[in-house]
């Protein structure tokens, strides 16, 4: 399954809607605590897709959180950074590169994100 957490809702729901077409099992979330939610009521894994800048926190700080739960972790195979902003600080970037996720950036090209979730086959 695919988890894909953007609190813009036009945006979730068309990349929801893309990944069903291609026969993946998806779930969308709008915020980080939304996003752990859906993590904790998996019985399997999942690769998580979840936009940088949120509302109510970041990417970072949902992928930092499961991370810490071991329970959380062990439930994600994946996770993968987008973004609508190529204006990112330094500080960012080199988090980002920390916790070692592929970065996207916003229009989503299907012909990069395809692979990396063929790759886990999480469907």
């Amino acid at each position: 399954m695919i988890l894909v957490v953007e609190d813009e809702a036009d945006v979730r729901e068309e990349l929801v809607e893309m990944l069903e077409l291609r026969r993946f099992a998806v779930r969308g979330a709008a915020s980080v605590a939304d996003g752990i939610d859906c993590v904790r009521e998996r019985a399997f894994p999942l690769t998580l897709l979840t936009d940088l800048r949120l509302r109510e926190g970041s990417g970072l700080d949902l992928i930092r959180a499961i991370r810490s739960d071991s329970g959380l972790s062990a439930k994600v195979v994946r996770s993968i950074m987008m973004t609508g902003h190529i204006d990112l600080t330094e500080q960012v970037q080199r988090e980002i590169a920390k916790q070692d996720v592929p970065l996207l950036f916003k229009p989503v090209d299907f012909d990069v994100l395809l692979p990396l979730l063929a790759q886990d086959a999480v469907h």
